[in-house]
């Protein structure tokens, strides 16, 4: 019998964590295990109450409101409760500069949960340094990086098909937003050659700011703000490769979807850009976070065999699928059941 699954979301919108949510819960769909989604922002306690009343584990598909309620759910009803980490705790915390009150209830609250699951070692190891301590003899900590969902149109992208081009596409797809850092990459674009294009696909509240201070280079052509655009496989194939500047990612969800339409993603070398990229194409990462640092790699990268650039790519994505995903979220979920 498979255990039966209440996943908890804060809401539906879009971006990485409601992504992969959503292929998790597609993929168990498709093994038949019997599951029910809740979002947050849609329902009240009396629906929260009952839908964990008739499951056997419960999924916090995130580690701050989700995690608080499945938890709650889980001690009134004897619940197991699994809390998915998505990002770098410390890192979030130090950027959203959380008041010493919220960092006790954490600490609190992450001492009572049993069963934990990383995107990433680096979600790990952020979280065991925000923690100070190692997990308890009751806690168990599993790492299930993030995966794409097979859309793989490798070989039909500008990348492959264009290799001379007169203007190279750059994309940045995201939330603009402090901790993305997206004006690292207009100050990046300024060292570039002048035939070097920009695009800023997302919104957030850097937006405005960013076209102030890009003014010069959107009225000559280099910048584009596109605004929050339809996720799907169209979304990066328009570009020659993407870029990211994140002061921290989990496993970012942007870079393996970025690959896996055979786009190539340049980025700065946090640690979890180094987890996924390091071993395989070590040159997709700047020597540092520099806009200089980002704008030769982005030209050594354009100077490579795109068919070299191609296979590392796929080596990159072969530790990334689906198949595997599954099989571990299916262990964690049946122990946490059982327990």
């Amino acid at each position: 019998m498979k255990p039966r699954v209440l996943l908890l979301q804060e809401d539906q919108s879009s971006g990485g964590v409601s992504t992969i949510s959503n292929t998790l819960c597609a993929a168990l769909g498709q093994q038949h295990w019997p599951l029910c989604e809740l979002a947050l922002n849609r329902c009240g306690w009396r629906e929260r109450l009952r839908a964990a009343g008739r499951c056997d584990v419960i999924l916090a598909s995130h580690n701050f409101k989700p995690a608080y309620v499945a938890w709650a759910l889980g001690l009134l009803l004897r619940k197991p409760v699994v809390v998915w980490v998505h990002g770098p705790l410390f890192e979030v915390l130090e950027q959203a500069q959380a008041s010493v009150f919220k960092r006790a209830w954490l600490h609190w609250l992450y001492r009572r949960v049993q069963q934990f699951v990383f995107v990433s070692r680096a979600s790990r190891d952020s979280f065991d340094r925000f923690m100070q301590q190692p997990m308890g003899p009751h806690q168990r900590g599993a790492v299930i990086p993030n995966v794409v969902a097979p859309m793989t149109l490798s070989g039909n992208s500008l990348w492959a098909s264009d290799a001379v081009a007169a203007k190279p596409k750059l994309a940045y797809i995201g939330r603009l937003s402090a901790e993305k850092r997206p004006q690292l990459l207009l100050q990046m674009l300024r060292l570039l050659p002048a035939h070097f294009q920009l695009t800023l696909v997302g919104d957030g509240p850097m937006r405005d700011a960013l076209r102030e201070s890009g003014a010069d280079l959107i009225s000559s052509g280099r910048l584009t703000l596109l605004g929050a655009q339809a996720h799907g496989a169209g979304l990066y194939t328009p570009w020659h490769l993407t870029l990211l500047a994140s002061r921290y990612e989990g496993c970012p969800m942007t870079l393996l979807e970025s690959f896996s339409l055979g786009v190539p993603c340049v980025g700065v070398p946090i640690a979890a850009l180094r987890e996924v990229v390091g071993e395989d194409a070590p040159y997709l990462l700047a020597r540092d976070a520099s806009a200089q640092a980002l704008a030769d790699a982005v030209q050594a990268l354009w100077a490579m065999p795109r068919a070299r650039v191609q296979a590392d790519l796929t080596r990159v994505l072969s530790r990334h699928q689906l198949p595997d995903f599954v099989q571990a979220w299916q262990s964690v979920l049946q122990q946490a059941a059982q327990r």
